[in-house]
């Protein structure tokens, strides 16, 4: 492989990296359309490769995130097993109805486009301040926190995420933050770092189950998973400095830009 192609992966590892730990999403809507656009890699491929990337990617924002005490262990465990059950289903369903590649590809465009207006959504909403908020937010204790009395609204999203995760070669953290922050009442850089252990929870099975029956391409998901894990640690360190609604507004648009170019 080219040197700079080599330092090309590096770099796009760590930029995506950074963004994905901040924003709580995985990576994968990134990592994938690099491959794909940039690299003219097939989508099947650049999918499977990805749930590796996301694997090495989002352990080390996991790993950050459990260091600063910004999630709970037992409560990351709970939304992940539902989570891993959607990649389990996703798993046996496309074991026997294989997706065409320009369907696939569909498919993840429209997921980048979702994505992409709902961050602008958030954005919008949260310019309304909210005293009261930000007053829970700043006495927030996360061992206390009551999940429990909205779970049952949460599971079915879920087990949506890591459908979609698996399927995609996406993170899932794109419906797994709004659900932490919107449904169970998480603050948003609490629900940030849940996600991505949700994320590196599913991870671990996306990868196992893809290595066996799948396409990964492990020379170019080392590469990037490399630059990717600097980056998601680095972006874990910074994220409660960051003002992140102009991040999410950065992100939403390049995510609806991926979208239409991969349309096209």
């Amino acid at each position: 492989m080219d040197a700079v192609v080599v330092i090309i992966l590096l770099i796009a590892g760590f930029l995506f990296g950074i963004l994905s730990s901040i924003a709580g999403i995985g990576g994968g809507v990134f990592f994938v359309s690099i491959m794909v656009l940039l690299f003219l890699i097939p989508i099947n491929i650049a999918v499977d490769t990805s749930a590796f990337i996301i694997l090495i990617s989002s352990g080390g924002g996991f790993f950050t995130y459990f260091r600063e005490e910004r999630l709970h262990i037992k409560q990351v465990l709970i939304f992940a097993s539902f989570s891993i059950l959607g990649s389990i289903v996703s798993t046996i369903i496309f074991k026997f109805f294989k997706l065409d590649n320009t369907v696939l590809k569909i498919f993840f465009a429209s997921t980048l486009l979702i994505a992409g207006l709902n961050m602008i959504y958030k954005v919008i909403k949260s310019r309304k301040f909210n005293p009261s908020q930000e007053e829970y937010e700043n006495n927030f204790i996360l061992n206390d926190h009551d999940y429990q009395s909205n779970l049952k609204k949460s599971i079915p999203l879920f087990f949506l995420a890591g459908f979609t995760a698996n399927l995609l070669g996406i993170g899932g953290g794109i419906i797994n933050t709004p659900v932490l922050n919107i449904i169970l009442q998480y603050p948003i850089h609490n629900a940030t770092a849940i996600s991505t252990g949700i994320i590196f929870f599913t991870a671990i099975y996306n990868t196992i189950a893809k290595s066996i029956d799948g396409q990964i391409n492990y020379l170019i998901g080392i590469l990037i998973g490399l630059g990717a894990i600097l980056g998601s640690v680095f972006g874990a360190k910074i994220s409660g400095k960051i003002q992140k609604k102009n991040l999410q507004l950065l992100v939403a648009v390049v995510l609806m830009g991926l979208a239409i170019r991969m349309y096209f």
